[in-house]
């Protein structure tokens, strides 16, 4: 739609042209989904995993496309290694706009059964790794001078519990109250800091499972959409945050849950 000339103001869009984003977990999943929908609308892209290999094939996938892209092999449970994705992408890009957190990992297993290298994985994982990727981008976009977006990947997990997941729960729900408080601290300079909390989200990695019929209708009706999410569904939510279209929005999150937690 072109900009319509009556109206008394330029309407924002989502055009990333010559942004520079980082995706952490970007080659699978909602990351994957995250990091094709932002270079679709112009960004230059770094993706992340523990394995270049992977890395590699996703950036070919977008510069075969048209776009720009990087992949960086990054284990975002180290803060040098984050430390290091972050520096490279300056040496590569000259810049940094967009920081998507999004790598994670759940565990599924009761809590006495839990233990300490397990706690600590999740906890690094989910937790460590955006305190730490989120100060090593607000650094360099403070010293840019132009603002900025974090966005973070949380989880309904975050604001309810769920059984045999509390420790995914308590971190995710550590990565919402992170948010608010990187967002009063980062405002000053133009930061924005948001997070996203999708439900049940059908993706290659989990659809077998999601597929199960008996599954579906013990799920389904808890849930008022009587569907799961997709993976475009919540990239198009990042893409909002990433835009200027939320230029207003900072430290809250937007959840993506078919209704689930409206009872």
């Amino acid at each position: 739609m072109t900009q319509d000339a009556s109206l008394p103001f330029a309407m924002p869009n989502y055009d990333l042209t010559d942004k520079v984003a980082i995706v952490t977990g970007g080659t699978k999943g909602l990351g994957y989904g995250v990091v094709r929908t932002l270079a679709y609308y112009g960004a230059k892209v770094v993706i992340t995993s523990r394995h270049q290999e992977d890395c590699d094939k996703v950036a070919q996938e977008i510069i075969a496309a048209g776009g720009d892209a990087v992949g960086i092999k990054t284990d975002v449970q180290h803060k040098e290694e984050v430390d290091n994705l972050v520096a490279t992408t300056i040496e590569k890009y000259g810049k940094l706009d967009i920081m998507v957190n999004n790598a994670g990992v759940a565990i599924t297993k009761p809590m006495l059964e839990m233990s300490e290298a397990e706690y600590n994985t999740v906890m690094d994982s989910n937790l460590r790794s955006v305190f730490f990727g989120s100060a090593a981008a607000a650094r360099e976009m403070i010293r840019q001078g132009n603002g900025g977006r974090i966005i973070n990947m949380a989880s309904i997990g975050g604001l309810v519990g769920t059984k045999n997941i509390s420790t995914y729960g308590a971190s995710k729900a550590a990565v919402l109250n992170l948010t608010k408080g990187m967002a009063i601290e980062f405002g000053k300079y133009n930061i924005t800091v948001n997070s996203v909390c999708p439900g049940y989200v059908k993706t290659a990695l989990n659809a077998e499972f999601l597929d199960n019929p008996k599954y579906q209708e013990k799920m389904f009706s808890k849930i008022p959409l009587k569907r799961w999410g997709t993976v475009e569904e919540v990239a198009a939510i990042v893409l909002f945050l990433a835009s200027d279209f939320s230029g207003i929005i900072t430290g809250t999150y937007i959840v993506a849950d078919m209704g689930t937690t409206c009872s």
